[in-house]
């Protein structure tokens, strides 16, 4: 065939601008497309509930957004994880609560439409992680752009996921119920998900070495939108807890005023906050979270839980010593800062241990741990027993584990409290010992080996080297990069510590909002330089 017969061979090439006018059109038919799913979606459903509209217009929309902007997936997960409870708490006010981000389809149906259905068991979240990781491959594919990274502690982790597997697997073929094995393996997995999707959020390289003024734009982005989320959610439980408490007249709940996870959230704020402010990085950024600091200290009282306490004493202690090796020239107020806390502690404490109220629980929590008072008596006396449970189902699976999905062993005798808490002999209190009764000795100690990847990967960054060189223009750079990378590292290996008390105390190892929360900040301690050079 002569190629001088073809219809096109003669006519000109197509310019970029009819390329880029091609694009254009189809991109805008797509969203038309999409739009017009939507509104029938809407008009569809609000004829039903209100929340099932939206929800089907999130669904239709999530393709357009994710296409268009591929980093929107990620801050939607992360802001989410700082502002939606899991469950709803009951208060008159109820709002974030009410958002059904974390839960199943089958819930949503059931609340929207009374119906009750036996769907697939996803929660909008795993529809969002879906579409995230569908629409980044084919977008990866289309544009022959895939460049997955991996991160610097993606083998730790990875290596504890793989007795998470084996535990899933052999919990459900040795009896363990399906669904109640998906629940407890969720908030597990999640942590590698949270992790791999910071790690590839953050565009700079993995270099040991980095050049002056590297990019922390995704990094300051999420410690923004992190700091925001959880202010507000303190001045929403600040309202809540005045008017309903203070002034209301009402009896402060056991449960406090929220979400158990709320206290482990607020800590986090306050833990980076005093890391940005040790290490002098993002006066900005300080400065908003400072005028939110109130609210979320009163927010923080209001959960009334011990936990968050026992939090403090560990990781502020860690906070004040890790920065003074690594921040050398802030040495003077962390000094001042430790002593004004000891001395501010000694005044505190007897004056508070014996009351009521508000500043008092932290005083009161201290307290309980030797003389506690009737109900703090009763918690403690009905952990002691639930620990005797986790060691003799431990003991009897010791290598391997007893895997998911299964009841723990009633060695000794427990109060029932099936009534406040249906996975109350399933996913306990202290979730370190949960985790060493269902992956065995072999899956706890891969579990500590990745806890210790993080920390000592953040302790390396901390100690990272700066290249000397004579005063210079860039040395104000040079001194920024350092402080920053330090308060990162500084902060996500406090929110790894905070974790593991709230984890031993509080039942959050097994919440999935805690879960990603921890992987994001291990991806962003896997995307740090150890060094920066001129």
């Amino acid at each position: 065939m002569n190629p001088a017969t073809l219809p096109h061979f003669n006519s000109a090439p197509p310019t970029a601008e009819e390329f880029a006018d091609t694009a254009r059109r189809r991109r805008l038919a797509g969203y038309a497309c999409c739009a017009g799913l939507s509104i029938v979606a809407a008009v569809v459903a609000s004829r039903q509930s209100l929340i099932l509209a939206v929800v089907l217009v999130v669904i239709f929309a999530l393709p357009v957004l994710l296409w268009r902007f591929p980093k929107f997936g990620t801050y939607a997960v992360i802001g989410a994880v700082c502002l939606f409870e899991t469950q709803p708490v009951d208060w008159p006010d109820s709002f974030t609560d009410r958002v059904p981000f974390f839960w199943n389809l089958n819930t949503i149906l059931q609340v929207s439409t009374g119906e009750h259905s036996q769907g697939a068991p996803l929660n909008i979240l795993e529809i969002l992680l879906l579409a995230i990781c569908g629409i980044s491959i084919f977008r990866a594919v289309y544009t022959k752009s895939i460049n997955v990274r991996l991160g610097r502690l993606f083998w730790p982790i990875a290596g504890y996921m793989a007795f998470v597997g084996y535990g899933w697997v052999m919990g459900v073929a040795t009896g363990g119920d399906f669904k109640i094995s998906l629940q407890e393996v969720r908030s597990q997995f999640y942590l590698l998900v949270a992790y791999l999707m910071a790690v590839n959020l953050i565009k700079d390289s993995f270099r040991e070495t980095v050049t002056v003024r590297r990019n922390f734009t995704e990094v300051r982005r999420i410690l923004w939108l992190t700091a925001l989320a959880i202010g507000f959610k303190g001045v929403l439980y600040t309202i809540r807890r005045l008017h309903y408490i203070t002034f209301g007249g009402m009896a402060l709940p056991d449960q406090g005023v929220g979400s158990h996870e709320e206290a482990f959230f607020f800590d986090c704020f306050i833990i980076m906050l005093t890391a940005l402010s040790v290490c002098d990085v993002d006066r900005v950024l300080r400065r908003v979270m400072w005028a939110l600091l109130p609210f979320v200290v009163v927010g923080d009282l209001a959960c009334n839980r011990r936990a968050a306490t026992a939090a403090f004493a560990v990781v502020i202690p860690m906070l004040l010593f890790a920065a003074y090796q690594a921040i050398p020239n802030r040495r003077r107020l962390i000094v001042g800062l430790g002593l004004a806390l000891i001395v501010g502690m000694s005044i505190y404490y007897p004056i508070y241990k014996d009351r009521y109220g508000m500043l008092a629980q932290p005083a009161r929590a201290i307290k309980s741990q030797f003389d506690p008072d009737p109900r703090d008596k009763s918690s403690n006396e009905y952990r002691v027993a639930e620990e005797a449970d986790l060691y003799a189902t431990i003991k009897s699976t010791p290598v391997l584990g007893y895997g998911y999905g299964k009841r723990m062993l009633h060695a000794v005798h427990i109060a029932d409290i099936s009534k406040i808490y249906i996975w109350w002999d399933i996913i306990p209190h202290n979730g370190i010992l949960w985790i060493w009764m269902r992956v065995g000795t072999l899956g706890f100690i891969a579990f500590w080996l990745m806890i210790a990847a993080v920390i000592v990967d953040a302790a390396r960054t901390l100690r990272g080297d700066i290249a000397e060189s004579s005063p210079s223009p860039s040395l104000k750079g040079r001194e920024f990069d350092a402080a920053a990378s330090k308060s990162i590292a500084l902060c996500g290996m406090l929110v790894i510590s905070a974790l593991l008390v709230f984890g031993l105390l509080d039942l959050q190892l097994s919440n999935l909002r805690d879960m990603l929360f921890a992987g994001t900040w291990a991806g962003m301690i896997a995307t740090l330089p150890r060094k920066v050079t001129a």
